[in-house]
């Protein structure tokens, strides 16, 4: 059983039946009943759409509490639950230049993002970051050359941000566990570079070179079977994870699972997109 439920979106759980290690394509469970419950009090049975979906009318609100209970004739019953979190609060986002150095040795920046949360419960989150910077260069009045950098990150480079720090991950996936105030910062090195430009291998002196673009922050709220799902999967996905588990040198890893009875994960976001800093 997996289903993400997404805050504000219609509730959908999928089902399918194990199979080998090596199967590319599980085989869907049609012929189950699928009762989905809100704060524990019953809401209604989802209904199959094919290729093993369940879904009803539902739509997931924040703060409360799911489950659901998966009845499949001569199987144990399923049992999943879950609670929808809130979507983040982010507040303020800022590009600190001249960061960190990449791999090649090339200044690159620092996204810092001031978001909300409250200390006094335990919170989960995962960031990504989408920028894009453009150059143009001047010379004698006339643009010479003009070139630009895009990238699309989940991770921060030569983190040195205490809460990345203690989740001992680059990942952009994190709790408030050593958060003691009501707000953060959180510092993300950036891997791409937002200042390196080329004169095409000539020797020319720029009169001047121009630099826009954009940062955009996608942040959510997720909840803690969700973090726990994707901590699991980042220890799988270790270096030579693949190759060393078909060679048999390593033992094969369980990615974490919150359904009872059966395999998969029943979890929720609330996710929120801030458009955030344009340079120009």
């Amino acid at each position: 059983m997996n289903a993400v439920l997404i805050n504000g979106e219609p509730i959908q759980v999928y089902l399918s039946m194990a199979q080998r290690l090596d199967s590319v394509h599980p085989i869907p469970c049609t012929d189950a009943e699928v009762l989905l419950f809100k704060d524990g009090e019953f809401v209604e049975q989802l209904i199959h759409h094919g290729e093993g979906r369940y879904k009803g009318s539902s739509v997931a609100e924040a703060l409360h509490e799911y489950s659901c209970k998966v009845v499949i004739p001569g199987y144990d019953t399923l049992y999943g639950h879950t609670e929808v979190p809130a979507r983040p609060v982010v507040t303020d986002v800022n590009i600190i230049e001249n960061a960190t150095l990449d791999d090649e040795g090339n200044a690159c920046p620092a996204i810092m993002i001031t978001f909300k949360t409250n200390p006094d419960k335990q919170l989960y989150y995962q960031s990504s970051i989408d920028a894009a910077f453009f150059y143009y260069y001047y010379y004698h009045g006339m643009i010479y050359n003009s070139t630009g950098t895009k990238g699309t990150m989940n991770t921060s480079i030569n983190t040195d941000d205490p809460v990345l720090l203690n989740e001992g991950s680059d990942l952009l996936l994190f709790s408030n566990e050593i958060i003691s105030d009501t707000t953060y910062t959180l510092k993300v090195n950036a891997s791409f570079n937002s200042h390196s430009y080329s004169s095409s291998g000539q020797a020319v002196t720029f009169d001047s070179i121009v630099r826009s673009g954009y940062v955009v922050v996608s942040m959510s709220g997720i909840a803690e079977s969700c973090y726990q799902y994707r901590k699991s999967q980042e220890a799988f996905q270790a270096p030579d994870a693949y190759t060393n588990l078909f060679l048999g040198t390593i033992t094969p890893l369980n990615l974490y699972s919150n359904v009872e009875n059966g395999r998969g994960l029943f979890t929720a976001i609330a996710p929120v997109t801030c458009d955030t800093v344009f340079l120009r």
